[in-house]
């Protein structure tokens, strides 16, 4: 009997652990080196003036291509969230960027269709030219450092502090829901 209580003490933290398992976002290689505090917003602004520097970008992909040279991705902007995936629920898109991977990240676009959430680490090389609808309109251009695909329905099932999801928000809203507990 002893024996089952500390087995189950110990496969708890170990099954926590598994549960709250994420993907690794920013590479070790790269932690250091990316900028946290530059959001997309600013280099929407100027992207030359932020020319070289690492950043974090996410959003839902609208278009992978295969080019000679690599996989030119077109990305409506989303807001990340604490976790850094794509959080649609929060606020609205800022706009779009394009993301250039040379570095052969992405084998085939086909990976990237179905409207995929997507993390990039990339490094700011300018601006671009890109087409919505009639009208040309200049954006962001990223270079792949390192690309996150999230799994849509596991992105908003992962709660840091309880290993679930509110499906109606977080806490207790009580019988007959907000404002009334009883």
């Amino acid at each position: 009997m002893k024996y089952r209580t500390y087995m189950s003490l110990a496969i708890i933290p170990f099954l926590y652990l598994v549960g709250c398992n994420r993907p690794d976002v920013i590479p070790d290689h790269l932690e250091g080196k990316v900028d946290r505090d530059l959001r997309y917003i600013q280099v929407k602004d100027n992207p030359e003036m932020y020319r070289g520097k690492l950043m974090l970008a996410g959003g839902k992909v609208l278009s992978a291509t295969l080019l000679k040279e690599g996989t030119r991705i077109e990305v409506l902007q989303i807001p990340l969230n604490s976790d850094l995936a794509p959080d649609d629920r929060t606020e609205t898109s800022k706009g779009r960027f394009v993301a250039i991977d040379l570095g052969q990240n992405v084998v085939d676009p086909a990976v990237l269709n179905d409207n995929k959430h997507i993390t990039i680490v990339g490094e700011v090389v300018g601006a671009t030219t890109v087409k919505i609808d009639d009208i040309e309109k200049q954006v962001p251009e990223l270079k792949v450092k390192h690309i996150t695909v999230w799994d849509r329905d596991n992105v908003r099932a992962y709660y840091p502090h309880h290993g679930y999801y509110a499906p109606y928000g977080y806490g207790y809203r009580g019988y007959y829901g907000y404002p009334y507990y009883w």
